[in-house]
């Protein structure tokens, strides 16, 4: 009885695998839910990394037209790099979290391929085991079917639970830290879109760039794209002075807040799903005697 179970669930493992690696729609009904966790962490750190690029962009924008108006008015002042360390801070968090998002796309893309893989060893761990209790001179391929078993269970079905799990606990647990620390973002976002504008923002980015060759460019041309941004939209130039203020008065929100997030990406897509697949596992190979 026991070995004519274990060889109706290998042949179901095997069929479902087989099926979901070659169809579009999993009949694995765990492979849903945990695609499901990783497009919302992707649509998450998507959504972040765009905040974060929009004001790193501003930085940057506003730093060339404040160093053009000191330079070309020759005022004593010196030219302002005070957001300098706030640019270079944004957009190393803005690169950590598109490495997030990149890694939740590929588990989005990659965790059927790879649950439908750990089912069809699952079928083969299960009919090996069927075949050595039907027949003693099979014995020598018991060690072999534990371990293909346990394979096969721990990437067709341990893997996409624990992900969706943990996905949903660490969405349960940081819900409040996730709601102020993007409250924080969508703040200081908005207060620059509206402080700097971004028609006037984009056009003056592109006259610096016509102008501009890089670091090693003419210093003319860039005396000279900085006074006609000035000359054209006095305007903008008024909002990216105030807009200064904006993000010095909010640097360190910012950064607390971008490091927030930070931290419950990882937090939800890697800590929490591998302490589970940790402890899953475990009771698995001591229930199998792996």
């Amino acid at each position: 009885m026991r070995a004519a179970l274990l060889g109706i669930a290998g042949l179901i493992a095997l069929f479902v695998g087989v099926l979901d690696l070659s169809g579009d729609d999993p009949l694995n009904p765990l492979v849903e839910p945990a695609e499901a966790a990783a497009d919302n962490i992707t649509l998450a750190t998507t959504a972040v990394y765009v905040s974060l690029r929009v004001i790193n962009s501003a930085l940057s924008v506003a730093q060339e037209i404040e160093v053009g108006a000191a330079v070309v008015a020759q005022v004593g002042a010196q030219p302002l790099k005070v957001l300098e360390p706030v640019d270079d801070t944004v957009e190393r968090v803005a690169s950590v979290v598109f490495a997030v998002a990149a890694g939740a796309a590929v588990a989005s893309v990659g965790i059927g391929p790879v649950a439908s893989l750990g089912l069809v060893v699952l079928g083969v761990g299960l009919l090996g085991r069927c075949g050595c209790a039907l027949w003693p001179g099979a014995a020598p391929a018991l060690g072999p079917s534990r371990r293909a078993l346990s394979l096969g269970a721990a990437l067709g079905l341990v893997l996409p639970a624990v992900f969706a799990l943990g996905v949903a606990m660490g969405q349960w647990m940081t819900e409040a830290r996730w709601n102020d620390a993007i409250a924080t973002l969508d703040a200081v976002t908005t207060e620059a879109a509206t402080l700097l504008g971004a028609g006037d923002a984009e056009e003056i980015a592109e006259e610096l760039a016509g102008e501009t060759t890089g670091l090693l460019g003419n210093v003319w041309d860039r005396m000279s794209a900085a006074w006609a941004a000035v000359g054209d939209a006095p305007e903008a130039l008024e909002r990216y002075t105030e807009a200064v203020g904006v993000f010095l008065d909010r640097a360190d929100d910012l950064f607390h807040a971008s490091l927030t997030l930070i931290g419950i990406f990882a937090l939800r897509i890697l800590v929490l799903p591998a302490l589970l697949l940790w402890g899953a596992m475990t009771i698995l190979r001591q229930s199998l005697g792996v």
